[in-house]
């Protein structure tokens, strides 16, 4: 999802008017003789907002911003969305952000930090950058109240940070995004998310924990295990697999016309994917239409059109097709971002 920047007249135009009657004023010559320039001027409004997410949103959660020099954290709660905003206008940056409690487990906590008012997303990732940046565990960095000391929050350590989190995870789709400020939403599809949910995927996968990321990070090396590197990139497939469009105009290409729902069930390296539903297709009249279908590169219904994770090359090993329910198995073999062999297999259920 994309946040195009919005401009409009209204604040040009205020600008000017108020230009054109100070000129006006001033060719008067009159007036209590008072300097606008004496006057005291109110600070200009700021904020910082962001999504919390986890690879679902992290709804209901307390999040305190504080900034250099500040006396106290400023707070607010998550919408259901992951969303979140806080008016920061006198504040002075850096600043450090914290999400805890809602959806997130008991004692769990994110971080983030700003040097530019604008937004701030708090995941994993960000924390991870966090870690990275202060070379300390983010939790004990932010302490009882807040660090009261930002002076190790600069752009230069951020941008290190960002550098070596993509050389650790090794994602192609990390390498045009920065985690921290790139606007997204909690959702499958938006590509932070796919990343985040591939995390905890791989994290579960191979039996290891989010605070062994937090220690590597806080290394200069930052180096992640090759089981998870391969675990992720793996992850990351399954998760951003999705169906294809349908073409009207290709008798070849089942789609629009039909009056059932296909559920398409798919496994990939024995985990299982959310299931994909496509409305309003025809059934396949016997196994060798149907099995057609899964080998046409071009059909909507191809296996070929699932997987966009990563490049390689798909083979189908076998296809059934008997009375309402359809199956096929099949290998991809990944030359990138990692090689690696994944056994696939999907069940295509017409209702």
């Amino acid at each position: 999802m994309t946040y195009p920047n919005r401009f409009t007249l209204r604040p040009v135009l205020c600008w000017m008017g108020a230009l054109a009657l100070a000129a006006g004023v001033a060719a008067c010559g009159g007036g209590s003789g008072s300097d606008a320039a004496d006057e005291p001027q109110a600070p200009a409004a700021t904020a910082l907002s962001g999504t919390a997410a986890v690879g679902a949103p992290i709804a209901g959660a307390d999040v305190q911003v504080r900034c250099q020099g500040a006396a106290a954290a400023l707070g607010t709660v998550t919408t259901a969305a992951g969303t979140w905003r806080i008016d920061t206008t006198g504040q002075t940056l850096p600043c450090a952000v914290r999400v805890t409690g809602g959806s997130l487990g008991q004692g769990q906590a994110y971080h983030a930090v700003a040097v530019t008012f604008g937004i701030a997303n708090i995941t994993p990732l960000t924390d991870l950058m966090v870690a990275h940046a202060v070379g300390k565990d983010p939790a004990a960095w932010w302490g009882s109240a807040g660090p009261a000391d930002l002076s190790a929050v600069t752009q230069f350590a951020l941008d290190q940070a960002l550098v070596a989190l993509r050389t650790a995870f090794g994602l192609e789709a990390l390498q045009d995004i920065d985690p921290l400020t790139a606007p997204f939403a909690a959702q499958r599809g938006e590509t932070i998310d796919d990343v985040l949910e591939a995390l905890q995927m791989a994290l579960a996968r191979i039996g290891s924990n989010y605070a062994d990321l937090v220690a590597a990070a806080r290394t200069n090396g930052f180096e992640l295990p090759g089981s998870l590197r391969t675990a992720l990139a793996d992850s990351y497939l399954t998760i951003t697999m999705g169906g294809g469009t349908t073409d009207p105009a290709d008798p070849s290409n089942p789609g629009p016309g039909g009056n059932y729902t296909l559920t398409l069930d798919v496994t990939a390296s024995g985990v299982a994917v959310a299931p994909i539903v496509i409305e309003n297709v025809p059934k396949p009249a016997s196994e060798a239409e149907f099995c057609g279908w899964v080998h046409d590169p071009s059909s909507n219904l191809s296996l070929n059109q699932l997987g966009n994770g990563g490049a390689g090359s798909l083979t189908i090993e076998s296809c059934s097709f008997s009375g309402n329910v359809g199956r096929v198995s099949a290998t991809v073999s990944i030359t990138s971002p990692v090689a690696m062999t994944v056994p696939y297999s999907v069940v295509y259920t017409y209702r």
